[in-house]
């Protein structure tokens, strides 16, 4: 009976050894083949958009002032052999605008406020200009389907146009866009027809320069 034993110990050991043999052989095997498969894409813009700043200059309370910029689909969206995406709905927004275009600066200007609005020399203003955004109209010049404007005297942080293009005909390819100034004037110093009750200026920051950003972005490509 103990010889039988001791066999069925050695017969247990040397499966278990075999076993552990093929365990370890199993991700030599699988490292003997492999298949790549190769993935590209060529990335484009699917938006144009044509605009050189907009100056207005120096300009004088209730003035309305007009400017402008064009959307239109680019190359390689509009390409007749691109068939399969015809479609672009975006938005137009505004943002703060920094005196100097970096990186830097602009995310200060979007994330930031002034302490003091109505302080010139709030530190706020050495990096952004006093904002300008809530007294532009943007309309589209000619309405077409998804193209909504945005009259002035608005919250700028939320207010958005709407713009929509489509190849499908080749019909609505561009959008052009109007641009008004609606001046504002200061506190203590607007006019009796003066109609915007609470969208006054602070009368120190009379005489700055006021800047904003107009923000064109693709919401939807299909």
């Amino acid at each position: 009976m103990r010889f039988g034993t001791t066999s069925m110990k050695k017969k247990l050991i040397l499966g278990l050894l075999v076993l552990g043999v093929g365990l370890v052989m199993v991700p030599m095997f699988a490292a003997f083949e492999a298949h790549v498969i190769n993935v590209t894409a060529t990335i484009e813009n699917a938006l144009r958009v044509h605009a050189a700043a907009i100056d207005f200059g120096t300009v004088f309370p209730q003035e309305v002032i007009l400017g402008g910029f064009s959307v239109e689909t680019s190359d390689s969206f509009s390409a007749t052999t691109q068939q399969r995406v015809k479609k672009i709905d975006y938005v137009v927004k505004q943002k703060p605008k920094p005196r100097v275009d970096t990186p830097e600066n602009t995310e200060f200007c979007h994330n930031s406020t002034p302490t003091n609005p109505g302080d010139p020399n709030d530190p706020y203003y050495a990096t952004c200009y006093p904002i300008l955004c809530s007294y532009l109209s943007k309309h589209p010049k000619y309405v077409e389907e998804g193209d909504t404007g945005i009259d002035a005297f608005h919250d700028w942080q939320t207010a958005l146009g709407t713009g929509h293009l489509d190849k499908t005909l080749g019909i609505d390819l561009s959008d052009q866009w109007i641009v008004d100034l609606d001046v504002p004037c200061f506190g203590g110093q607007c006019a009796q027809d003066w109609t915007h009750q609470g969208w006054e200026l602070p009368a120190g920051l009379e005489h700055q320069v006021f800047g904003c950003d107009i923000w064109v972005e693709v919401t939807n490509v299909y």
